[in-house]
């Protein structure tokens, strides 16, 4: 019986053994981690995205975990990846409010050591600050609509010179805690809705109409505007709304030049 037996396995034909093995190996590798998503292939042009998942769980009171963001590929990248030059900006601090560069010289880079040669720099213009500012360490008098947003975008027609960028590693919050002009403004109180619910309109994160320009860890030169910190990107954010979540637009310019002239 055992011959007839050894007979019949040798009989069943290769492919069904093949096809056996193969499952095997599959079923052995359920734990291996996800491969990383391949790079998308990203041209010169304008990129709009919605409710980039950030740090969805920080508070007020800490630190949020930095989410790492390519603009040379338009996705989000793993920290893991931090002392490379696969990532441009990181959305850091409180709220994921402060936007940093890769450059590995800096030591206040979250790329220090690594490759990247990013450079950031800000820019206002005095008319349409005026629209929703009054001056500088002061409550902003009212929140500025995606328009001019749109209006401060459009108008960065290049990047700065070389000289122009300073040599820091993040543009944060405006007069935030001993920093100078910033890219939002943090009410801490409530100024902004006095009489309100302060559980619902203090420490509040409001996106300011102020282009970041970016030098990428590649060379490359991009503009990005915020329009919202919060889910959804409510047009009033308050406490209601859930942090963590980068709503925004950037325009990249891919052939080395500094033109960011670019329309969608």
């Amino acid at each position: 019986m055992s011959h007839h037996f050894h007979t019949r396995l040798l009989a069943i034909p290769a492919f069904i053994l093949l096809l056996f093995v193969t499952a095997c190996s599959k079923d052995s590798g359920d734990n291996d981690p996800e491969p990383e998503e391949p790079p998308k292939v990203v041209v010169t042009g304008v990129y709009s995205l919605t409710d980039v998942a950030a740090d969805t769980v920080a508070n007020s009171g800490s630190q949020a975990k930095p989410m790492y963001f390519s603009l040379e590929d338009n996705r989000v990248v793993s920290e893991n990846l931090k002392q490379t030059d696969k990532w441009d900006i990181a959305f850091t601090g409180t709220y994921n409010s402060n936007i940093a560069i890769n450059n590995g010289s800096i030591v206040a880079s979250p790329g220090y050591g690594g490759p990247g040669k990013g450079a950031i720099y800000m820019e206002k213009f005095s008319d349409i600050d005026d629209q929703y500012y009054d001056s500088p360490n002061k409550p902003i008098k009212s929140i500025p609509g995606k328009a001019l947003f749109n209006e401060a975008f459009t108008r960065v027609k290049a990047g700065p010179a070389a000289a122009d960028f300073k040599k820091i590693a993040l543009i944060g919050l405006d007069y935030f805690s001993g920093s100078e002009d910033g890219w939002a403004y943090y009410d801490f109180y409530g100024q902004l809705f006095p009489g309100s619910d302060a559980s619902l309109v203090a420490h509040v994160s409001y996106t300011l109409p102020r282009p970041i320009i970016v030098k990428t860890a590649k060379g490359n030169y991009a503009k990005i505007v915020v329009y919202s910190v919060y889910k959804g990107a409510p047009a009033v954010p308050s406490r209601n709304y859930k942090p963590g979540y980068v709503t925004f637009k950037y325009a990249i310019q891919k052939d080395g030049t500094a033109n960011l002239d670019i329309s969608e």
